[in-house]
């Protein structure tokens, strides 16, 4: 079994991945009320829990390298001519391969629901697919820092509020002082909220949705590399 099928079914078969990636979204897009324009919040809201949603399935999905590592499987899979990058690789493969199912079908039951138009849907598709990749490259480079499922668990707590407060996803980042206004460019939710809005406000996909899309992947691109430099073990 190649090391994408063995993270594959290992990923989708733990309950916590299933709620998450499965039925969360299609919970969110069946509530009603957060997609009233009238609720306070109203569809933006419901968008920013996507947004979480998008952030806590790659971790959780990600994991299995930390699992690889805690039972020792690392050690017989890298003994084998196996590049840590390779490894890397396929465990991406293997944790986007739902998501972007999952994506795909918010894509279709919003359209369905919320008479979302195919540029909305598109967009929504595209849009938390890259950044569902620069999560989990995100979280892969975080496990290969941490090296520990306590410390990555820990990492992530600490990182993920500033990721929500400066990002814009329940409020905009304009309400910020100075330069703090900026700070959220540090994450790839920053740049996903500013294109997402784009379509949001233009309802079209134009250059500033594309420059979120290129920074997310270029994010992506630099969590690899970096991860594949370093080993777990």
């Amino acid at each position: 079994m190649t090391i994408f099928k063995y993270a594959l079914l290992r990923g989708i078969r733990t309950p916590l991945s299933l709620i998450v990636i499965v039925l969360l979204p299609i919970a969110i897009l069946l509530i009603p009320p957060i997609w009233n324009p009238m609720f306070e919040g109203g569809p933006v809201m419901a968008f920013g829990l996507f947004y979480m949603v998008a952030m806590s399935g790659a971790y959780i999905m990600s994991q299995s390298i930390l699992t690889d590592q805690a039972d020792g499987a690392i050690h017989r899979i890298l003994v084998a001519p196996v590049t840590m990058r390779r490894y890397l690789l396929e465990n991406l493969l293997s944790c986007m391969v739902p998501m972007v199912i999952q994506w795909a079908l918010v894509a279709i039951v919003g359209g369905v629901i919320h008479d979302w138009n195919f540029t909305l849907a598109l967009a929504v598709f595209i849009g938390y697919t890259i950044l569902t990749l620069a999560s989990v490259a995100m979280a892969f480079a975080m496990h290969c820092l941490l090296k520990s499922k306590e410390g990555s668990t820990m990492g992530f707590g600490i990182i993920i509020m500033p990721m929500v407060m400066l990002s814009g996803l329940f409020f905009p980042v304009e309400a910020f002082p100075g330069p703090l206004e900026y700070a959220g460019a540090l994450f790839p939710v920053y740049w996903a909220v500013q294109a997402m809005n784009y379509v949001f406000d233009y309802g079209t996909m134009g250059g500033t949705f594309w420059v979120g899309m290129g920074a997310m992947v270029l994010f992506a691109i630099a969590f690899l590399l970096y991860g594949g430099k370093r080993r777990i073990i």
